[in-house]
């Protein structure tokens, strides 16, 4: 990280301070570039004055390009030649000096392609070292600022009110410099060919530059109002999205978007007015641009018709002002990005500059094994109380032994759940003292307290990732395995954290802790979490989500011959058992009764992508199967009857009546679809494309043994397997794009594991058919040895953000689990598993107390705040709080050894 993170008051000294030698860089580059600007400017002259309108006599010629130095006094005086120049006729001359001129063309320009590109790349590399510091600050903020934040408003900040401060960087110092240097060359040349035309483009440009910034200045105003305004929409609709429970159970909808019409109505008119402001600025500018040239050709063509400035002096100066504006309009743009850049900045500084920010030494990198907390922990006097002062806990000392295992009973609220919060330090004290191994808690780094304790909670956030990396979350303190990288591209990688003040750890090396976990290396990893999710009771959930979930892109192919074997022997188990019956296997020239009418009519799935997309039955390979088999008029048909079916049978019902749950080929809202659908079909008339593509999606899902509607007979299943054989010579890109095809003799990578092993459908008209299968298929699993492969597949499962792909009870074990594979010192649990009934909680706090020994956390402390309290007679000792304060500590009868501190 950088020496110093601090950030200063001012933009220009944040920028200057970390991109000096850059600036002083660009300084020197530009300097090199106004002597090729200023020859560009007077090439014309020259050219015009000359070989164009200059008097030649025949034959004459001219000598161009001679250097000639002038010898000071003091050395003899007088000349030296340095070269003599080269002699040409008239046309020469024109050709010499435009092809010069030509080249400082190219040559300015390429210092304007390496100004920029240089500019651009200091600006992003400014930009990630803000950023990285804001993020990094926050991670430092103390843990009651959290509870003034929203996280959308941060977030925002961070992503695009940073992203001005970073495009300023590279042109805080530059811009000024060479567009005023531009300018004041310009000028300066004006002024040298004629005075007055020099002193009245000087009288206008400085006109433009105080009257235009402050007319700008009200602009910088409204954007203010407008970035604060943005930002606390972001942080509204955020609201709306975590709410979304709310808002459906209290009807208060409608309210949320009069709410979200007010705001946006406000930022209209802030809007509004900006662009007006903005637009009678640009005007009085451009009005100020345009006078100058007027001016130049009223007064400079009397000078030229006078005989005071000649055509080619006349023609550089407007020359020389058609460059002018140019820089004067972009520094005054640069004049108003710079207060925007500095408004933007000190509101962001306002919320990330705070004085009580956590000291970077506690967050810093550990390779080191932190000490084992062998000794007691003590807790003196600790105090802990709202924003308002009021106490949540009264001033509370314990001492809890080392090894002990500790049950916290109490109402909500009673200041057990505070005092847990306390140890791992997620809540700001008011008072009192923690103390581990005679160090006081809050001088303790992370890296012992994020490795020598872990914490389990009612209410855990996760991340998007996968149920592995929520797991070995807690395992990743630090790269412990690092891989030596070399090469040009490592190389600039570092060198580029570094001068952007980023950490310079690669996110690419082995960062888990093994060794925390009790196990040797990757090998023994996934047994491991196995083991700690069978204590918190999910590894069965997990082991389903990989039953349930489609197969890996990178599936090896040895686990693929293993599915096929398993799906062989699946079928021996089946025969062996006379289970036969339950079952219904795929078969290339067979009609599947108990899969849908379309993965009949393809011998395949379709891919979950394609649901929200283009319809099934609008997809041209499909449309061209349908009209040659004759299909399209019977499956619209077909779909026509299903659909007047249900409406006379469930058209009169609510949405939410039970009986729609027995409804799976329409959802409860597309009812009314439907509905007018087959208004607009019973006409006679044209039937429209989409309402056609509507009623034959209805007809494929059709399953006749669960439907029941007697629209499947043999020959509409024999026509289907006609239709069957067109798509088995190939599909086109687009439907491939959208399905996958079965094969007896390979997986079905779009198919989830269950299907693939099963290769086809349970019987369900028999009630205990999916009982039996399930049954083989985990006999099966076991006897193939790929249940390990199911469970390694369930690991991998997305849980989605915030994991809300998982019940709120699975995500309270995952936490646990997670807790335990770190084997800490200490392990805290705040009401962790709180959504489970009382059996399901005892059974769990049974394990996860006798898994101390199997774990190798024999000696491990556990501080546990029940939602039970009978629960309590399996701890060592009990403490109850209420109302703030203990009131009881005891050891249980049958475990007592000495009396509590």
């Amino acid at each position: 990280m950088a020496a110093h993170d601090g950030l200063d008051e001012s933009v220009f000294r944040y920028v200057w301070r970390h991109t000096r030698r850059q600036q002083l860089w660009l300084f020197f580059v530009l300097l090199i570039s106004l002597p090729f600007y200023y020859l560009t400017l007077d090439l014309p002259k020259r050219i015009v004055n000359g070989p164009i309108q200059g008097e030649w006599q025949p034959g004459e010629t001219e000598t161009i390009f001679e250097v000639i130095l002038p010898v000071p006094d003091f050395l003899g005086g007088g000349t030296v030649a340095l070269f003599d120049g080269v002699e040409f006729d008239r046309f020469g001359v024109l050709v010499s000096l435009s092809l010069t001129f030509l080249f400082f063309v190219v040559v300015n320009g390429l210092f304007k392609f390496y100004l920029s590109n240089y500019k651009g790349q200091l600006g992003e590399r400014l930009l990630r070292r803000l950023r990285y510091q804001l993020v990094d600050r926050v991670l430092r903020f103390p843990t009651g600022r959290f509870k003034q934040i929203r996280g959308p408003e941060i977030a925002s900040m961070i992503k695009d009110e940073t992203e001005p401060v970073g495009g300023f960087g590279g042109s805080a110092f530059a811009d000024p410099a060479l567009l005023l240097s531009q300018a004041l060359t310009a000028l300066v040349f004006i002024y040298l060919q004629n005075t007055w035309l020099g002193m009245v483009a000087g009288a206008v440009v400085l006109v433009q530059l105080i009257l235009i910034p402050q007319m700008r200045r009200r602009l910088i105003v409204l954007a203010r109002a407008r970035q604060l305004t943005a930002r606390l929409l972001s942080g509204r609709i955020g609201e709306i999205v975590e709410s979304i429970p709310s808002i459906r159970t209290n009807d208060t909808s409608n309210w949320e978007r009069a709410e979200l019409g007010s705001r946006l109505g406000k930022i209209l008119w802030i809007r509004y007015d900006f662009f007006r402001w903005k637009f009678l600025t640009n005007f009085v500018n451009n009005f100020l641009a345009q006078i100058t040239p007027f001016i130049f050709y009223l007064v400079g063509g009397y000078f030229v018709i006078v005989g005071r400035l000649d055509i080619g002096q006349l023609v550089a100066v407007i020359a020389a002002y058609k460059d002018l504006p140019g820089p004067l309009k972009e520094l005054i743009t640069w004049d108003q990005f710079r207060v925007d850049v500095q408004s933007k900045y000190s509101q962001i500084r306002e919320q990330f500059a705070l004085g009580n920010l956590l000291s970077p030494t506690l967050h810093a990198v550990s390779y080191d094994e932190p000490p084992h907390i062998d000794g007691d922990i003590s807790i003196v006097g600790l105090r802990i109380a709202d924003d308002a002062g009021n106490d949540l806990l009264e001033p509370t000392s314990l001492r809890i032994s080392a090894g002990e295992t500790l049950a916290v009973v109490g109402p909500f609220g009673g200041g057990g759940e505070y005092l847990a919060e306390a140890l791992v330090r997620l809540v700001d004290t008011a008072g009192g003292r923690i103390s581990i191994n005679g160090h006081s808690l809050d001088s303790l780094p992370d890296s012992f307290v994020g490795r020598r304790i872990a914490y389990a909670e009612a209410g855990p956030y996760f991340a998007r990732m996968s149920v592995r990396d929520a797991l070995v979350y807690g395992l990743r303190h630090a790269p412990l395995v690092r891989e030596k990288r070399r090469g040009r591209a490592e190389a600039v990688r570092l060198e580029e954290a570094r001068k952007s003040g980023n950490i310079d750890l690669d996110i690419r090396d082995d960062w888990i802790d093994y060794k925390a976990a009790g196990v040797e290396g990757p090998e023994a990893l996934t047994p491991r979490l196995g083991e700690v999710l069978e204590i918190a009771g999910l590894r069965l959930d997990i082991a389903r989500l990989g039953l349930r979930n489609r197969l890996p892109a990178d599936l090896p192919d040895e686990v693929a011959e293993r599915i096929l074997a398993a799906r062989q022997r699946f079928r021996s188990r089946l025969a062996d058992g006379g289970d036969e019956e339950y079952f219904e296997s795929f078969h290339a020239e067979r009609y599947s009764d108990y899969a849908t009418l379309f993965e009949n009519l393809v011998f395949g799935i379709a891919l979950p992508a394609a649901v929200g997309g283009i319809p099934l039955a609008a997809r041209p390979q499909v449309r061209a199967v349908l009209r040659q088999t004759g299909l399209d008029q019977a499956l619209f048909d077909m779909g026509r009857q299903i659909a007047e079916t249900l409406i006379e049978i469930f058209g009169d019902l609510s949405p939410d009546n039970p009986l729609m749950d027995s409804v799976d080929l329409v959802s409860p809202d597309d009812v009314d679809l439907y509905r007018s659908t087959l208004r607009r079909v019973a006409g006679g008339g044209q039937v429209s494309d989409e309402d056609r593509y509507a009623l034959q999606e209805l007809a494929f899902g059709y399953i006749e043994p669960r439907h029941r509607m007697g629209l499947l007979d043999e020959d509409l299943k024999a026509v289907i397997l006609r239709g069957r054989d067109r798509f088995r010579e190939g599909l086109d890109p687009d439907l491939a794009q959208a399905v996958s095809l079965h094969s007896p003799d390979s997986v079905n990578h779009a198919a989830s594991f269950q299907d693939n092993v099963l290769f086809g459908r349970v019987v369900d008209r028999y009630a205990e058919a999916s009982a039996r299968i399930n049954e083989v298929l985990l006999e099966t699993l076991r006897e193939t040895g790929l249940s390990d492969v199911v469970f390694e597949i369930g690991l991998d499962f997305d849980m989605g953000s915030g994991a809300k792909r998982l019940s709120s009870g699975q995500q309270q074990k995952l936490a646990l689990a997670r807790a335990l594979l770190k084997r800490a010192d200490l392990l805290v649990l705040n009401r962790p598993i709180s959504t489970l009934d009382g059996d399901s909680q005892r059974a769990t706090i049974e394990r996860v107390l006798a898994s101390r020994e199997a774990l190798g956390a024999e000696r491990q402390t556990i501080f546990w705040v029940l939602s039970h309290a009978e629960h309590a007679e399996l701890f060592d000792r009990t403490v109850e709080f209420r109302d703030g304060r203990m009131t009881t500590a005891q050891r249980q009868v049958s475990r007592a050894v000495d009396e509590p501190a």
